[in-house]
């Protein structure tokens, strides 16, 4: 938002310069992001001038009828063609005169038109640089304007904007007298709103019109003035020139007045052309589904029954809050217009003007609260200037729809809370002033303050918020620098942390990399993994990304297919992450379970000549999901089948510590892979973080064994389905004592005759002596018998 400086001024007779008063501001909390000089750079040496006499006509040049004028600047007098269609004798005007510099012209000097030297410009605001407006013709100024004045300072051109973004919780800031506020409250200047003393004559507003508001809800006050007897026409050039720096475009006095108090109050108001008001009745409605609608900027637009509207009988005439409508513009014919200041409802303001992608001052400000209170001061303010600027005349009185009042706030402020707070307080009495100058009702209790909250600080709510305003303004650097008490201890990671930390030292040591991908799901991938249905976002930011994911597998497969369509031919990652399924149980009605998941896919290695090429399998997958759970200590048996879904039915398998589920790995099935687009087979684990322990095993260290161990190996035909190698292992321990370190499988093979030979590798040592053949034999042929007996299965070579 552009706010002059010298406008500010006016309100708070303040002895910084632009710039310190920046500072000010920025130092409260206020941010001003640039201060830039009104004046456009290149003007210079233009003065305002008198056109004395129109001496003769020169002829037409590109359709403009060229006149020679006469043209005073103080002492001199110059000699000057002009083509501007407003050209007349007696008028004052921007004039350039030879020497002088124009923005985009450079310097004026006199110069030959059709025969006759033209000594200087008379001059248009673009010419000036001070607007697009060209073909209107010459920048006029006042009659009172001083003839020979520097033209910078007549239009007030010697100033500098303040370019300030307000924060959403500070629309007391959104205008001049706002920022005026917080700069006198700063310096101590005495605060001079600008006086309003309007004139009323002639029948009362609520015999003229009529108010009613269908929509409580979303208005909450209308007020309406009558103006009548209006000559609308070209603003005075103060105020055109002061509307311009602000980044406003002039119309005509009567809508420019609108924007001027606009800026200068911070209310958005509206003037409606009285004469195309049906039956002098507003009425505040909700849009009809599907109503059309065109606005000011000629457009047309579809509203829906959220949308608030302002209509009169017959159809709506503007958007509340937004913008007026084209069917009641003031014209250059209007000489009656009903005034509108109200309060709308914030969101619907915010809700209709994004919903229509229409941005306005009035809806910026709207939306983020207007001043129920202030709206009158702001209509009040606006008909006195239509009274002098337009030569109107104010009803009597004002028609005001308020059904239900505002509250006042109160919140009392203790020092002892302010010191606790802050560290520390200033006087009361300070206090007091502080919070007086920013325009809050203070009243003394006791030691304490009782202050009552005007209705355009809408943020402040407690008294920790009056805290801050007295700190703001006291200022930042009394606030003195205290040591922080007790010992500091350092930052220690979560068990979680630590637990997630180790499982991903294991994988990256493996080879592995680690992805992090998106907790958002798409619903359709997720059906083709056959996850439960997700839980679905209420404000998604696409339809692929509408949902939180339900299958732990999902992530690490949309990232093979990006590396499969990058060409990459091997595909080693994990992730750490969770799912989100319902639960009936928890403060969300939401569980998160924590999953370690990992996906191989193509080659196992890169190429090279030394080694021999090959691609993953099923068993990488499951001896990496293992290497996770030796690092934790645990050893799992491996069960057919699972929970988890999306895995080939004949390749997928469950890892079981006792009775306990830690995690599932396979092949994912082909039609998933289909839906994600990989072509070649992949190979997943996924593991339950919740189910692991949160704490490593701890690690015991043992000698290295003094004495030689002894290998046996026995194969073993199984022709039954159901004698398993893991059970036929599990029997060879329980039988071979406590010499037995360790039994491997290390050779599976059809036989031609029908079954399997399994062959096992039997590893024995002692502690305390080298084992004899004797020992050994006796404890292989005692295996042997007690497996075959208990499995019904021959021992080969027998």
């Amino acid at each position: 938002m552009k706010i002059p400086y010298g406008w500010v001024r006016e309100f708070a007779p303040l002895k910084l310069s632009a710039q310190d008063a920046a500072d000010r501001l920025v130092n409260a909390g206020i941010e001003v992001a640039s201060v830039t000089p009104v004046a456009p750079e290149g003007l210079r040496g233009a003065l305002v001038g008198e056109i004395e006499a129109i001496e003769r006509e020169l002829g037409e040049s590109r359709g403009h009828r060229l006149l020679l004028c006469r043209v005073r600047a103080g002492s001199q007098r110059f000699s000057v063609v002009c083509g501007a269609p407003n050209t007349r004798a007696g008028v004052r005007a921007a004039f350039a005169p030879p020497g002088a510099t124009l923005p985009g012209l450079g310097a004026v000097t006199a110069r030959k038109i059709h025969g006759v030297e033209s000594q200087g410009i008379l001059c248009s605001e673009r010419e000036l640089g001070l607007g697009d407006e060209h073909e209107a013709g010459l920048l006029l100024l006042d009659g009172d304007a001083r003839v020979g004045a520097d033209l910078v300072e007549q239009l007030g051109l010697d100033d500098h904007v303040l370019e300030i973004e307000i924060t959403p919780n500070r629309p007391d800031c959104l205008s001049v007298l706002g920022v005026a506020r917080e700069l006198a409250a700063l310096t101590g200047a005495p605060l001079r709103p600008p006086r309003i003393a309007l004139r009323e004559s002639g029948p009362r507003a609520r015999d003229l019109a009529r108010v009613e508001v269908k929509a409580p809800d979303l208005c909450r006050r209308y007020t309406l003035r009558v103006i009548d007897d209006l000559k609308v026409a070209p603003s005075p050039a103060w105020m055109r020139s002061r509307l311009r720096a602000a980044g406003l475009r002039p119309i005509s006095n009567v809508v420019d007045i609108t924007n001027y108090v606009l800026w200068e109050l911070g209310h958005p108001l509206h003037a409606f052309d009285a004469a195309a008001v049906s039956d002098a009745t507003i009425i505040v409605r909700r849009a009809q589904a599907g109503e059309r609608f065109v606005t000011l900027d000629g457009q047309t637009r579809t509203l829906d029954d959220s949308m608030l509207v302002i209509a009169d009988p017959a159809r709506a005439i503007g958007l509340a809050g937004v913008m007026g409508g084209q069917n009641t513009e003031v014209s250059d014919t209007t000489t009656r217009v009903l005034l509108e200041s109200a309060y709308f409802d914030p969101a619907t303001t915010r809700r209709t003007s994004r919903t229509l992608q229409l941005k306005t001052d009035a809806a910026y400000r709207f939306e983020r609260g207007a001043d129920i209170e202030g709206l009158l001061d702001a209509g009040a303010r606006t008909a006195q200037l239509m009274t002098e600027l337009a030569g109107g005349t104010v009803a009597r009185g004002v028609v005001d729809a308020y059904p239900r009042r505002r509250r006042p706030v109160r919140v009392r402020l203790r020092m002892a809370r302010i010191e606790r707070v802050l560290g520390i307080a200033p006087p009361p009495a300070r206090a007091r002033r502080i919070l007086a100058s920013l325009g809050l009702g203070v009243r003394p209790r006791g030691r304490d303050l009782e202050v009552d909250v005007p209705s355009f600080r809408r943020d402040l709510t407690m008294e920790d918020d009056l805290v801050e305003e007295v700190i703001r303004v006291w200022g930042y650097d009394r606030l003195p620098t205290t040591f922080s008490r007790g010992d500091v201890a350092l930052a220690r990671d979560s068990e979680t942390g630590r637990q997630e930390r180790l499982v991903r030292a294991v994988l990256v040591g493996a080879g592995l990399t680690e992805c992090v991908t998106y907790a958002f799901s798409d619903p359709a991938r997720a059906g083709e993994l056959g996850a439960p249905a997700p839980l679905k976002l209420l404000n998604p930011l696409s339809q692929d990304a509408s949902a939180l994911r339900a299958h732990p597998l999902e992530g690490l497969l949309g990232v093979i297919a990006t590396n499969f369509r990058k060409q990459q031919p091997g595909v080693r990652v994990f992730e750490l992450g969770r799912t989100y399924e319902p639960s009936l149980t928890g403060d969300t009605s939401t569980a998160e379970p924590r999953w370690a998941t990992l996906a191989l896919a193509g080659a196992r290695t890169d190429e090279a000549w030394h080694t021999p090429a090959a691609t993953v399998d099923v068993y990488d997958a499951k001896g990496l999901a293992e290497l996770v759970l030796a690092a934790f200590g645990m050893s799992a048996t491996t069960r057919p089948g699972g929970r988890l879904s999306g895995f080939e039915p004949d390749s997928h398998a469950t890892l079981q510590v006792g009775e306990t589920v830690v995690g599932e790995f396979g092949e994912v099935a082909a039609a998933v892979r289909a839906a994600f687009g990989i072509p070649l087979p992949v190979f997943a684990a996924a593991l339950s973080l919740d189910a692991v322990p949160l704490a490593p095993h701890a690690v015991r260290y043992a000698a290295l064994p003094r004495y030689p161990s002894i290998q046996r190996d026995m194969a073993f035909v199984l022709t039954d389905p159901a004698a398993t190698a893991a059970g036929i292992a599990a029997a060879i321990g329980e039988h071979a004592g406590p010499l037995l370190r360790d039994v491997q499988v290390f050779d599976v093979f059809r036989l031609p005759e029908g079954g399997r030979s399994v062959a096992y590798r039997l590893t024995f040592q002692a502690d305390d002596r080298t084992l004899t053949d004797e020992e050994i034999n006796t404890v292989h042929a005692r295996v042997a018998e007690a497996v075959s007996r208990r499995f019904g299965i021959t021992l080969r070579g027998n």
